[in-house]
């Protein structure tokens, strides 16, 4: 009897830890999640443990990691401790779902919106996974899929859903246009354009046209309404009784870069006399200049740039003896005098080089092959009366003239530019920019004694400024200052959650990740950036260099060779964006060439390119207006202006095609400290949010020992000169 009593007790013993399940709970603690009805979602549970009351469960909160990881004995139907923990619970960060469904367990749930974020949900489907949602905002479609494939369950517990929707439907059935309001839509040639701006001259206020090319602005009957669109003609009505105009605009048929427009649209041709420039038609001699477009990428040197381009210019060949150098151009033709010098001569920047001699005795040989034919912006030829005017003796058997971006700084506003070492002294007084921005949310942050307290603190602003990206993007480098990457990578993936379409925010975003080397993550953010903005230049080229960053060479490249075929980049326009590309591109394979196959690659990519430094400047709001000054050693500066009132068609320009980005180079000639001070005036679409700048400063550019530093810097303060970078050449 007793042995029978006791084969019972191991019986029912037996079957009690059968009957114990192992689930998991995967609990979503983004900060998407902080409005969940989870008093629904906790009744949910209480109703399976009811059912089941000896269960194992593992509970994984989870955010853009995994946050909490803890196993809960469920005994009698109790869950008192799970569920406070539950209760409990602290929403921030953006949402991950690659750390998830690691484990094996019987069945698992996932109480979640399913918003793919930072990731692709990928549940398992070899076990029951039942999907628990109360938010308006849930991925439905998806996850009732999900949950079918694992023949677990899809649950939604927000009975709310469809009164919203019937309520939505109303106010659609019962909006309409108000009085006093122009509409209509905006074509051109090419079919309906989009960012025109159209401005009601009477009022002084301006709206742009959307991406289907329509338009919708205030005005009554006698307004005048302007519209402009960069490489369009100018359209002007008077708005009559009617309430819709659609307008069509004409093509400028020629470039506004090399015509001044007006009542007949007449080309003027300037050219580089070596004084200053001058309509080529007012000369009273012969002169000639090719630009940067007719210089081949295929030309090494600036010798090859020059050959064939200027009528009576030659240049001997190379031999096996003797070594041929640019300055050894014969000017006049081979019938001339044997004891005198039959070379011309060479000014680069506005400085004439040595002189190379043919004279008796073999004579001086000069040395051109340190002038770098990417660098050249315009190259003009003087013979005759244009030389000896300009250079004298000199010049009477010809003069070259080069001019490099190192002396023109902005190509898109050259004229308006003096050569650096010309300019006056330097006597600004630039503030030190801070690292971080002098913000309420700061200072209060400032005040915390210890991570915990910080942490605390960030959650009470967050109530006040936490629908701003500004918000996470200030704090990320608040709380980087305690050395917490877990906790500073978690607030800054909240600018997912609340700007998951805002492109500039993003791109903000993509900045702080590249500095702090995350660049993996970067790659994560510019894909969504180029989702969004896929007719934007800066987009494609923003993904390849991520890529770059991140290892992923064979993507870069692949990226950037579909831009240089206008392949699957959505028919890109590369005005202004072009030689940026190009060098990025040659320095990714001469870094990584045994990595990649070139093969079918443009042979203009195949050549490397050198530098000592370059600077790129890149920032988030395309219409953002600041002034940079760049000072050398001798305190001698330049302001390269983005500006309306200085330089307006460059930002037309950028808004229309989608860039924001300069580049500066310095070679061995530009050795010694240089200063890069920033003033910023404001950005015009919204002028109180903050811009973001991206500073990468490369030294040895092309070299096996190029290092980079990327800096990300807030501009907020207005109307002051700030010190951004402070770079040694050496």
């Amino acid at each position: 009897m007793k042995n029978m009593i006791l084969l019972l007790v191991f019986w029912f013993g037996f079957q009690n830890i059968n009957a114990q399940k192992q689930i998991a709970i995967y609990w979503d603690v983004s900060y998407s999640m902080k409005d969940r009805k989870i008093d629904r979602e906790l009744q949910y549970l209480n109703n399976y443990f009811k059912k089941y009351q000896v269960a194992n469960v593992t509970l994984v909160m989870f955010s853009n990691d995994i946050i909490l990881k803890e196993t809960y004995a469920i005994k009698a139907g109790n869950w008192t401790n799970l569920k406070q923990e539950l209760q409990n619970t602290i929403y921030d960060g953006a949402t991950s779902f690659s750390n998830l469904f690691k484990d094996n367990f019987e069945e698992s749930f996932l109480f979640s919106d399913g918003i793919e974020n930072l990731d692709k949900f990928r549940p398992p489907t070899d076990k029951p996974l039942h999907i628990i949602s109360t938010l308006p905002c849930t991925n439905a479609v998806y996850l009732k899929l999900a949950a079918d494939l694992s023949s677990g369950s899809y649950v939604y517990l927000n009975s709310e859903l469809e009164q919203a929707n019937k309520i939505e439907k109303i106010e659609q059935l019962f909006s309409g246009e108000p009085e006093g309001y122009v509409t209509g839509t905006i074509s051109g040639i090419e079919g309906p354009l989009i960012n025109v701006s159209v401005i009601n001259k009477n009022s002084n206020q301006g709206i742009a046209s959307s991406a289907v090319g329509t338009y919708k602005i205030k005005a009554i009957e006698g307004d005048i309404l302007t519209f402009t669109y960069l490489g369009k003609k100018t359209v002007n009505i008077r708005v009559t009784k009617a309430d819709v105009f659609n307008i069509t605009m004409g093509d400028i048929e020629e470039n506004l870069d090399e015509v001044v427009i007006t009542s007949e649209v007449k080309k003027v041709e300037l050219v580089n006399t070596g004084n200053n420039k001058v309509d080529k038609k007012r000369l009273g001699y012969s002169i000639e200049s090719i630009g940067e477009e007719e210089i081949s990428g295929l030309d090494t040197d600036v010798k090859l740039a020059v050959k064939g381009q200027f009528a009576g210019l030659e240049i001997q060949n190379n031999t096996a003896q003797d070594r041929v150098d640019l300055s050894q151009f014969l000017g006049r033709g081979k019938n001339m005098t044997i004891t005198g010098n039959q070379y011309g001569l060479i000014v680069l920047d506005g400085v004439p080089l040595a002189q190379s001699n043919s004279g008796a005795g073999g004579g001086f040989v000069s040395d051109t092959s340190f002038i770098n034919p990417d660098m050249i912006v315009d190259i003009t030829y003087l013979k005759g009366l244009a030389a000896t005017n300009k250079y004298g003796a000199k010049g009477m058997n010809g003069v070259l003239l080069i001019t490099t971006k190192n002396a023109v700084g902005d190509k898109a506003n050259r004229k308006k530019k003096n050569k650096l070492g010309t300019t006056a002294t330097y006597s600004g007084n630039a503030q030190l920019i801070s690292e971080l921005p002098e913000v309420s949310y700061i200072k209060v942050l400032k005040t915390s004694k210890t991570i915990d307290q910080a942490f605390q603190n960030y959650l009470l602003q967050r109530e006040q400024h936490g629908n701003k990206p500004e918000f996470y993007l200030d704090t990320y480098d608040y709380f980087r200052g305690w050395n917490s990457e877990l906790l500073s990578k978690r607030v800054l993936s909240n600018v997912y959650e609340i700007a998951f379409s805002d492109v500039k925010a993003l791109r903000a975003l993509s900045y702080k990740q590249q500095a702090n080397r995350n660049y993996k993550d970067a790659v994560v953010t510019l894909k969504r950036v180029q989702k969004l903005e896929s007719k934007q230049s800066q987009s494609y080229r923003d993904l390849a260099l991520a890529n770059n960053y991140a290892g992923n060479y064979i993507e870069s490249l692949k990226i950037y060779d579909n831009i240089d075929n206008n392949r699957s980049v959505g028919n890109i326009v590369l005005l202004g964006m072009n030689k940026t590309i190009t060098n990025e591109t040659k320095n990714l394979i001469a870094l990584h060439r045994n990595q990649l196959n070139v093969q079918g690659i443009n042979q203009k990519f195949l050549r490397p390119i050198k530098y000592k430094a370059r600077v790129v400047f890149e920032w988030n709001n395309f219409d953002a207006e600041f002034d940079l000054n760049i000072i050398n050693q001798q305190k001698r500066f330049f302001t390269w202006s983005h500006t309306i009132a200085e330089n307006s068609q460059r930002i037309l320009q950028e808004k229309e095609l989608g860039y924001g980005l300069e580049e500066f180079y310095l070679t061995s000639s530009d050795l010694g400290e240089w200063t890069f001070n920033m003033k910023y005036y404001g950005n015009r679409s919204k002028l109180d949010q903050p811009t973001y700048v991206k500073i990468t400063i490369y030294k040895n550019f092309g070299s096996a020992n190029e290092t980079k530093d990327i800096k990300v810097v807030r501009l907020h303060k207005k109307d002051i000169e700030q010190n951004v970078v402070k770079l040694n050449v050496n």
